[in-house]
């Protein structure tokens, strides 16, 4: 059945995109963010191969057995594109070290997974992958951004609990994976339609427990993967996937979305340029309290001195980091304190790793430590009019501590670290990635995986990174 270009002009426009994007076409900043963020996407993925949750998908994919097509870290065979997809990005999300893009975007932990399955299985070079890399991101970007509510300044699919990254990236997942399947735009405008069928995901988890939401983005990786396998195998996708009566955003956000941010200046307006790395496996919010805190350090404050602490962020932050206050003071798990305002902030206070705090601060054991507790039981967290105003440009905080003393010191964090305008240096992400990497490998063999990272434009093929990959052991 042929298309109306009318009726599909949103799908078209982003699977032509898609289609007709080549490394050439990439400024160098684009490439140079490709490189990065595949890096820095791949040494999150290793600093979780340990994990018991990364531990129950492997042994539950093993148990699946199928044609082995993809490498999937930590598992000894290769597996199912989709299912290698699938464990890469739980692994990519699961410490909460992946990359973001404001307001609530998460996008290389579902599209980096799904282009190394599909890239090795199909054998791309590095040069198709890192082209596909960034189209995917961009698609993902914007197809999130597209949702922004401007009168509340945040998402409208995070204001009803939607999990954008996985819902969002199962769709952009899907055009990349049809784009390296070789598939003509039509037909990856099929795999796009097809996609929004398979898309969800919820954030409950980061209220109430549970650890659900690190299989999300792996879950949108392995949809993407088989929404393109259908498009390949001639499965139609609907004309309107974005804009219909009963599409994308019409089932995701009431149907009220910016079809200019999604589908205008594509391959001119680059919004992979605002993407932020981690400096933190937390998330987000809690970044410019974790640097408040950090600051307020150097400034000579003791963790034993304070009485009390408010941490003022914007509302939308408030939502995620200090909500219900009574379970973030508490968290019961180091996952849960992954979204604590009063955890970050008081584990800062008393002294952290990595780059001001680290992997090895979200333990178990560390959340249930009585220093920390009664340090968090003194940390409140309220929404601040001028934190608001910044909001989403930046994820602002301002921290207040009264001492013991009576004297009270603020720090105000109005730019986040990781940003564009605050970015991390070149050291500082290969300190991350060697960090992360030193946890599922040894040093000579992450440094052979930098290099050979670093040598993407040159591979014919993916197979000397997935042969490291491929050595790492739960």
């Amino acid at each position: 059945m042929k298309r109306d270009p009318q009726a599909s002009s949103l799908v078209s426009s982003m699977a032509e995109f898609v289609h007709g994007t080549g490394f050439g076409d990439l400024p160098d900043p684009i490439r140079r963010i490709a490189h990065q963020h595949v890096l820095d996407t791949i040494g999150c993925c290793l600093a979780a191969a340990r994990l018991e949750t990364s531990r129950s998908l492997a042994s539950y994919l093993m148990s699946e057995g199928g044609t082995g097509q993809a490498t999937a870290i930590s598992i000894p065979q290769r597996l199912p594109a989709p299912q290698a997809a699938f464990m890469n990005g739980l692994l990519a999300r699961s410490l909460e070290y992946d990359d973001m893009a404001m307001p609530d975007l998460h996008p290389s932990g579902v599209i980096v997974p799904v282009v190394l399955a599909v890239g090795e299985w199909q054998g791309a070079t590095g040069v198709e992958l890192l082209a596909a890399l960034v189209v995917g991101l961009e698609l993902c970007i914007r197809i999130g951004r597209a949702g922004y509510d401007a009168d509340t300044r945040t998402s409208r699919f995070l204001q009803r609990g939607l999990d954008a990254s996985a819902i969002c990236g199962t769709v952009a997942g899907a055009a990349v994976a049809a784009r390296l399947f070789g598939l003509e735009a039509s037909r990856i405008a099929d795999a796009i339609g097809i996609a929004v069928s398979l898309a969800s995901g919820s954030l409950e988890a980061n209220r109430s427990g549970g650890t659900i939401k690190r299989f999300q983005s792996g879950w949108a990786a392995k949809s993407a993967v088989q929404a393109a396998c259908l498009a390949k195998a001639g499965v139609d996708g609907p004309a309107q996937a974005f804009e219909g009566r009963y599409g994308f955003y019409r089932c995701f956000v009431d149907g009220t979305f910016d079809a200019a941010v999604l589908a205008e200046g594509l391959g001119e307006r680059w919004e992979v340029c605002g993407l932020r790395f981690k400096p933190y496996p937390s998330n987000y919010y809690t970044h410019a309290g974790i640097d408040a805190a950090l600051a307020l350090r150097q400034r000579g404050l003791k963790a034993g001195e304070v009485a009390s602490a408010q941490l003022a962020v914007a509302t939308p932050m408030l939502h995620t980091i200090g909500e219900p206050l009574d379970r973030k003071q508490a968290p019961q798990t180091a996952y849960e304190a992954k979204f604590s305002g009063p955890y970050t902030v008081a584990s800062t206070l008393i002294g952290g790793g990595g780059l001001g705090l680290g992997v090895d601060d979200f333990a178990d054991e560390l959340v249930r430590d009585p220093t920390r507790r009664a340090l968090m039981r003194r940390i409140s967290v309220t929404s601040d009019p001028r934190c608001d105003s910044i909001f989403p440009q930046q994820a602002p905080a301002i921290l207040s501590v009264t001492t013991k003393e009576e004297t009270r010191i603020v720090e105000e964090v109005l730019i986040n670290r990781g940003g564009p305008e605050r970015p991390l240096s070149d050291d500082e992400l290969a300190a991350k990635f060697s960090e992360n990497s030193r946890r599922a490998l040894a040093p000579k063999t992450t440094e052979a995986l930098r290099l050979s990272l670093d040598r993407m434009t040159e591979a014919k093929d993916v197979s000397e990174i997935v042969g490291i990959l491929a050595t790492v052991r739960r």
